[in-house]
C-alpha cells in the first residue's frame, strides 16, 4: 500500500503583497487629496472632505458613544476569528487587517494636520474610531507565537498608538466627563423664534469682467440671492419690515451653510438675503497683494463689488419697497424697507460687509438703524473708492466684531481694524470689540473656530457666542423700526452691557464657562489677543 501523499502547504504570502496592502489601504484617503492638490485647489479645499467626515462622525459618535465600544468589541473578535482560521482564509483577513490599517494610518495622520490647523482638540471621539482600525492587525500580530520579532514590535507600535488615541476618548464616550452649557430654552440664542421662516431665491448677473476671472466657481452659484422671510398670519397690510444681509465666507457660496444664521434674523421678523458673490478669482499678472488690519490692495475687491452693484440693482428692482415682491402674498402685504438694515459677514465676507454697508448709504439704505456684525472677519479694500465711507451711519448703529481664540484663518488684527474704522470714521464710542473663547473644561470641548458662524458646525458655544447676539441684534432692528422703545432698550442691553453680553452659562458640574472677552476704545489695550495690533491706530485714528 502506497503511503498517503502530504498535504499540500500553501505557499506563504510574499513581502511585496503587504506592502500592497498596506498602500492601497492608505491611498483610499490619500490619493483623493493628492488629486485636489495637483489640480490647484488650495490645501485648505483639499483637507475639506476630510474635515467634514471627521465632523460627521464627531458628532455622530457624541449622540451615539456605545459605537466606540462595539468597535472595540470588534477588533477583538476579528483577531479571535483569525486565530481559528487556516491557510488562504488566515491569509486573506492578515491582508484585510493590513489594508485597513494603512487606511486608518492615512486618516489619524490627516486628522494630525488638520487638528494642528484647524481643528484645536475639539475632536475627540472621531481619531478614537480612526485609531480602532490598527487593533485587528495589531492584536493579529501581538498573539502570534510564532510570528517574526519584527511583527511582534509592530504590533506594539500600533498598539501604543491606538491606545494613545482611544484612551482620553474613553470617558467622554461613558459621560463620565461634565457637559457643556445646553442651549437656552429660552430668549436669545434658543429655537429662532417667534416667526416661522420660508425661503426663496432670486438672481443676479454677474459683469462679464467677473466671470472670466472665476475659478471653480458656478455663475449660477455665486450669482444667487436666498431670500428667507418670516411667515406672518396677523400683521397688517403695509407694516415696514428690515432687511438683512447675510454675506459668506471664502469659497462657500452655498446658502445651506448659513442657514441658521439667516433663519435666527428672519425669526425675529425681518427679511434677509444670503448674498453669494464671486470669491475665487484669479487674475493673470497679480503681484503679491500687500493685507494689513483690516485691509488689502486685492484687485478682486473691485470685481466683487461691482457684482455687489448688479445684485443691490436686483434687490431694488424686486424686493425693496416694492408691492410686486409680494405678488404672492408670502409677505402677507408686508413691504421690506431698507430704512433699517442688517449687514453680517463671516470671514472674507465681513470684509464684503464692511463694504457693502457703505454702498448702501449711499443708495439711502440704513436712514434709521443700522446693525453690523463681523464675525472673524478678513479684509475690505485699501482703496477708498472701493470700500466707500461710513460717515453717514444713522445714529442708532450698532457693531459687534468677533474674532474667535482658535481662529488659525485669520489675523485678529483684522477684526481691530474694522473696530477702530466703525470708531474712527464713524464716530461710534461703542463699538464692540470682542473675543469668543475656547473652553476645554469637559466634553464636548468648546472649541471657538474660524467656522464657528456656519451651520455645520453649529454647536452649544456657537449658540451662547454668537446665536444669542445674532436674535438681540435681530430684535434690536425691527424694535427700531416699529418705535418699539421698550424691546429696543432690552435688546441694546444684551449687546452693550457686558454684564449681560459677556456671560456664557454653566457646564454641568457647575464651573462657569469662560466669558466673552470684550475691549473698548482704543482696541488695542487690555487684552492679550489684541497685542502687535498697534499700527490700526495710525490707520484710522
Amino acid at each position: 500500500m502506497e503511503p498517503a501523499s502530504p498535504k499540500p502547504v500553501d505557499a506563504p504570502v510574499p513581502l511585496w503583497a503587504w506592502w500592497v496592502a498596506a498602500l492601497v489601504g492608505m491611498s483610499v484617503e490619500l490619493i483623493p487629496i493628492g488629486l485636489r492638490l495637483i489640480d490647484g485647489e488650495p490645501p485648505a479645499d483639499a483637507f475639506w472632505p476630510s474635515a467634514l467626515r471627521a465632523l460627521w462622525l464627531d458628532f455622530l459618535l457624541r449622540e451615539q458613544g456605545m459605537w466606540l465600544f462595539a468597535g472595540l468589541g470588534l477588533a477583538g473578535v476579528l483577531a479571535f476569528v483569525e486565530r481559528r482560521m487556516n491557510g488562504r482564509t488566515k491569509d486573506i483577513i492578515r491582508l484585510s487587517g493590513v489594508a485597513l490599517m494603512g487606511w486608518c494610518l492615512a486618516l489619524l495622520g490627516t486628522h494630525m494636520l488638520l487638528d494642528w490647523g484647524f481643528y484645536r482638540g475639539a475632536f475627540i471621539l472621531a481619531p478614537a474610531a480612526m485609531a480602532l482600525g490598527l487593533l485587528p492587525i495589531a492584536l493579529i500580530w501581538g498573539l502570534d507565537a510564532g510570528g517574526k520579532r519584527a511583527l511582534k514590535q509592530g504590533s506594539v507600535v500600533l498598539g501604543v498608538i491606538a491606545l494613545l488615541v482611544i484612551t482620553p476618548a474613553l470617558p467622554a464616550a461613558m459621560n463620565l466627563m461634565p457637559t457643556p452649557p445646553p442651549t437656552p430654552a429660552q430668549g436669545y440664542g434658543a429655537v429662532p423664534g417667534p416667526f416661522l421662516t420660508e425661503t426663496t431665491t432670486l438672481s443676479y448677473d454677474l459683469p462679464q469682467d467677473v466671470v472670466d476671472v472665476l475659478v471653480d466657481e458656478d455663475p449660477t452659484v455665486v450669482s444667487r440671492m436666498t431670500v428667507t422671510w418670516p411667515v406672518y398670519t396677523v400683521e397688517p397690510p403695509g407694516l415696514r419690515v428690515p432687511l438683512g444681509l447675510v454675506f459668506h465666507g471664502f469659497g462657500a457660496p452655498l446658502a445651506s451653510d448659513y442657514t441658521d444664521w439667516t433663519e435666527h434674523l428672519a425669526a425675529k421678523g425681518m427679511v434677509v438675503v444670503h448674498v453669494a458673490y464671486p470669491s475665487h478669482l484669479i487674475i493673470e499678472g497679480q503681484e503679491e497683494p500687500i493685507v494689513s488690519g483690516g485691509r488689502s490692495n486685492h484687485p478682486q475687491h473691485a470685481l466683487r463689488m461691482d457684482a455687489m452693484v448688479a445684485a443691490m440693482d436686483v434687490l431694488e428692482g424686486e424686493l425693496l419697497l416694492n408691492e410686486d415682491a409680494d405678488a404672492e402674498g408670502w409677505l402677507m402685504g408686508a413691504v421690506v424697507d431698507p430704512s433699517a438694515l442688517y449687514v453680517g459677514g463671516h470671514s472674507l465676507g465681513a470684509g464684503m460687509a464692511m463694504m457693502v454697508t457703505a454702498a448702501a448709504m449711499d443708495r439711502g439704505w440704513a436712514t434709521e438703524a443700522l446693525a453690523v456684525d463681523l464675525e472673524q472677519p478678513y479684509t475690505h479694500a485699501s482703496d477708498e473708492n472701493i470700500h466707500g465711507s461710513l460717515t453717514a451711519r444713522p445714529n442708532a448703529t450698532l457693531v459687534h466684531v468677533a474674532i474667535a481664540e482658535d481662529d488659525t484663518s485669520v489675523d485678529p488684527c483684522h477684526g481691530v481694524g474694522h473696530a477702530m474704522r466703525w470708531h474712527h470714521e464713524a464716530n461710534i464710542t461703542d463699538v464692540v470689540l470682542l473675543r469668543i473663547p475656547s473652553d476645554r473644561h469637559g466634553f464636548p470641548p468648546l472649541i471657538a473656530s474660524h467656522y464657528l458662524a456656519s451651520t455645520p458646525v453649529h454647536d452649544t458655544l456657537a449658540d451662547h457666542a454668537f446665536y444669542r447676539r445674532v436674535d438681540a441684534q435681530a430684535e434690536w432692528l425691527v424694535a427700531m423700526q416699529r418705535n418699539d422703545t421698550f424691546t429696543s432698550s432690552f435688546a441694546e442691553a444684551h449687546l452693550l452691557d457686558h454684564e449681560l453680553l459677556l456671560p456664557m452659562g454653566t457646564w454641568s458640574d457647575g464651573t462657569a464657562a469662560k466669558p466673552l472677552e470684550a475691549v473698548q476704545a482704543p482696541y488695542v489695550e487690555g487684552a492679550a489677543w489684541v497685542e502687535g495690533c498697534q499700527e490700526q491706530v495710525d490707520v484710522w485714528s
